[in-house]
């Protein structure tokens, strides 16, 4: 009698079945990897945006041709695309750079709009208020809120 070589119907689906769990835990475990980065780049590239506001601001650097050496800080959370920028001239003042928040990350609820006048010279002025914001990844629990205190000193709070 010839012995047959190969495998059965069963073995091949026992084996399809292990490669779909193995794929489907690693496709969760990635996504999550993934969204994690995404917003620690966010907060890192808002921490470095606000220390170069608050650079500005203490070196009492103008813009163009204007005298004003007093800058702000613009959250906005109203519009379709959440962003920050710089303001030269305090509240009101010109956009120098705004920064939208990259895609599939927004500001918490619990951030609002707000604009902090930053006046400078070798120290700080203190801020009128602290600045505190925070990013969220939509449908999930991965944050991260960032606080500006009034003395200028800049944290990072993660959660995840």
């Amino acid at each position: 009698m010839k012995q047959q070589k190969g495998f059965t119907l069963i073995e091949i689906l026992m084996a399809l079945g292990i490669l779909a769990i193995i794929a489907a835990v690693g496709v969760v475990t990635y996504s999550g990897y993934r969204d994690r980065v995404n917003i620690d780049g966010e907060g890192t590239r808002a921490v470095y945006y606000l220390r170069e506001a608050i650079a500005r601001a203490r070196s009492q650097q103008t813009v163009d041709n204007s005298t004003s050496t007093i800058w702000a800080i613009h959250i906005d959370n109203t519009d379709q695309q959440d962003y920050y920028e710089i303001l030269s001239g305090g509240i009101g003042g010109v956009s120098v750079d705004k920064v939208n928040l990259s895609y599939g990350i927004t500001f918490t609820a619990t951030t609002s709009d707000a604009t902090v006048v930053l006046e400078g010279g070798p120290t700080l002025t203190p801020l009128s208020g602290a600045i505190n914001f925070g990013l969220i990844v939509p449908n999930t629990t991965i944050r991260e809120e960032i606080s500006v205190s009034t003395n200028g000193k800049i944290s990072r709070t993660k959660y995840y």
